[in-house]
């Protein structure tokens, strides 16, 4: 039996066809030969009808960049033929500017969609720096455009407002064409907002705060940068950095910060208020407290020594007076009688006891209670080492030694 000669030459043709496909199934040769595709957005899920389709930003995400982020939040096209040429004009304006070098992509149309959400058509047609603040700082992005392509008075006209995070200004570029497929129309007005960007763009200062307190909160100027150790892209110049949390005590330094340069602080912050007590302190407080002693004032003793001193006083009036009668029982005339009444003799001489006692009384008072004024200071100072004599000390015992008692 012969075997044609076809049936051999087909299979080894299918082996070999085989044989490729399936090294390129296996990665054997490291192709890939099929076709990129990318799914298409239904034109009411897209900003201004289309998406761009193009994505600048640079490949490493996680690597900080000091050139200021643009965002292109979208195209605001009420006329239908308008709407038809959206992503070209997107895609144009992307193009232009970052032709200028001086910007990075911060973020598609589609991604600042979804990140704004219902905040999305108020931010697209927004002209004014009080209503694009809070998107450019929701995106983090410092400069941050709007525009606009409609029919008016003038023809076809492009409006593009970007905003100036930095200065929060908003600058207005305005470009006419005859209809919106005219390339040299979109071109003009790319290279607008290239200019644009060439003029706004400023290398940023990567400031880096380090803190012990992870509750801290860290200011540059008015602006919130975080809690704890942050790291922040900031424009260029002399900016007050202040670090404060509760219990400790604020942190406050000014800095000047380089285009394109880096400062770093390292910040170490101390509770408020007077250092925690140790032993010493404590008894050095109490010895001081006892050394200080009760104001004189405030003491009985002070008290019951005028007392005293009162009643020394009213003896010694009192002991004159029977002085002055004793001075008058005498017979002056030389009748045989004295010139002083018996009543008046005995008046003068209870007078003289009194007064006896009271100047006795009086004066053991007056003296106990300066001797207590003065010992009892004494027992309350801060002890004396050994070998030396206490002044106070050697006062109160001469009081004692040499007083009434």
């Amino acid at each position: 039996m012969r075997i044609p000669v076809v049936l051999p030459v087909a299979m080894l043709a299918l082996a070999l066809l085989a044989r490729p496909a399936r090294a390129q199934e296996q990665g054997g040769l490291g192709l890939d030969l099929s076709s990129e595709t990318s799914s298409q957005e239904s034109p009411s899920e897209q900003p201004g009808g289309q998406d761009m389709g193009l994505d600048l930003r640079a490949e490493d995400e996680n690597a900080v960049s000091l050139t200021p982020r643009f965002i292109l939040v979208g195209l605001d096209t009420p006329e239908r033929a308008g709407s038809q040429q959206a992503s070209v004009w997107l895609r144009e304006l992307a193009k232009g500017a970052m032709s200028s070098g001086m910007v990075d992509f911060g973020a598609s149309p589609r991604e600042v969609r979804e990140r704004l959400e219902a905040n999305y058509d108020a931010a697209l047609r927004c002209t004014q720096a009080s209503c694009l603040a809070e998107p450019a700082e929701s995106l983090d992005a410092d400069l941050l455009t709007t525009a606009r392509l409609s029919l008016e008075d003038a023809g076809w006209t492009l409006r593009a407002w970007t905003y100036d995070r930095d200065k929060g200004v908003v600058h207005e570029d305005v470009v006419s064409g005859r209809n919106p497929k005219d390339a040299a129309f979109q071109q003009e007005a790319a290279t607008k907002l290239g200019n644009r960007m060439m003029a706004l763009g400023r290398p940023r200062a990567l400031l880096k705060v380090s803190v012990n307190v992870p509750t801290a909160v860290v200011k540059a100027g008015e602006r919130i940068l975080g809690v704890g150790s942050v790291e922040a892209r900031l424009p260029p110049g002399t900016v007050q950095v202040e670090v404060s949390a509760d219990e400790y005590a604020s942190f406050t330094r000014t800095v000047t910060l380089k285009p394109g340069g880096r400062e770093e602080l390292e910040v170490r912050m101390e509770i408020s208020g007077p250092a925690p007590e140790g032993p010493e302190d404590a008894v050095a407080r109490q010895v001081a407290k006892r050394g200080r002693g009760t104001p004189i004032y405030k003491r009985p003793a002070f008290y019951t020594a005028l007392v005293g001193l009162a009643a020394v006083g009213v003896g010694a009036v009192l002991g004159k007076g029977a002085k002055d009668v004793e001075g008058r029982a005498k017979d002056a005339d030389g009748d045989g009688m004295l010139d002083v009444s018996r009543k008046e003799r005995l008046d003068a001489q209870s007078q003289a006891n009194l007064a006896t006692a009271l100047l006795i009384g009086g004066g053991a008072v007056t003296a106990g209670s300066v001797t207590w004024l003065l010992v009892v200071p004494s027992r309350s100072e801060v002890p004396t080492p050994a070998g030396t004599v206490s002044a106070g000390a050697a006062t109160a015992v001469h009081v004692v030694v040499g007083g009434s008692f």
